[in-house]
């Protein structure tokens, strides 16, 4: 059998379908990357005993002896929104887990309360008191995703 060029081998309707192919997954393929999922926790914050810090939801502090503290949610939030006028001033209560190598982690619930201490918590000889939790409410919607908690670690 005598050899015949290339392009008399490749019908036409073969040759067209490969270019309509090609086409569709080049036109499919996005130019810019996807973005990041914003869904990944925060990067760990370093803090220092005696020094404020905060912590937004899910955030992470280490301590310089290897312990963290994570900020895992609001337990309650019934403080008097900022835009009305309340009775009573309500209280706000957060759930931080504590956590060292080697030892389960305690999970810690811290109540601000105004003119209570209640909102401290000592446990493996460090004391976590919650300064403040922002934002405050108002009577507008609000996200839990919004919230970022104060607090303050100190060695007694």
């Amino acid at each position: 059998m005598p050899c015949r060029p290339l392009s008399s081998q490749v019908s036409q309707p073969a040759w067209l379908v490969s270019l309509l192919f090609a086409s569709l997954v080049l036109g499919c393929t996005p130019l810019v990357p996807p973005p990041v999922s914003s869904s990944l926790p925060p990067a760990p914050t370093i803090v220092q005993p005696d020094s404020p810090f905060q912590l937004p939801l899910a955030g992470t502090a280490t301590l310089p002896n290897q312990q963290t503290l994570t900020f895992v949610r609001v337990e309650q939030d019934s403080r008097c929104p900022s835009d009305v006028t309340c009775v009573w001033p309500g209280q706000a209560e957060v759930i931080v887990t504590l956590s060292q190598p080697g030892q389960p982690a305690q999970d810690l619930l811290l109540t601000q309360r105004p003119g209570d201490e209640a909102a401290a918590r000592s446990v493996n000889g460090l004391t976590v008191k919650l300064i403040d939790l922002l934002p405050y409410p108002t009577t507008g919607p609000s996200s839990p995703a919004d919230y970022t908690v104060t607090l303050l670690v100190t060695q007694p």
